[in-house]
């Protein structure tokens, strides 16, 4: 696909292993009621040292959803697992 071509959903893929893990901002609605619009810089607080420490330890943080980060760790050698 990143030269052009098409999609081929038969096409041999290859087995990775990872580990998925969710960060929640717990009490998230009443936070969200008491700091209202400095909610975002609370979240982005949080994102700042939720990325910080994923990153530090091997693994991405994926995605925010609103309260809760989305986090994975890929096993580059299978030997680790």
């Amino acid at each position: 696909m990143t030269n052009g071509g098409d999609l081929d959903p038969m096409m041999p893929g290859a087995r990775t292993y990872c580990i998925f893990g969710f960060c929640i901002l717990d009490k998230f609605v009443e936070c969200t009621e008491v700091l209202q619009g400095d909610i975002m810089t609370y979240v982005n607080r949080v994102a700042e040292i939720t990325h910080s420490m994923v990153d530090r330890y091997g693994g991405s943080a994926n995605k925010n959803i609103g309260e809760a980060f989305l986090l994975v760790w890929k096993f580059h050698d299978t030997k680790e697992i």
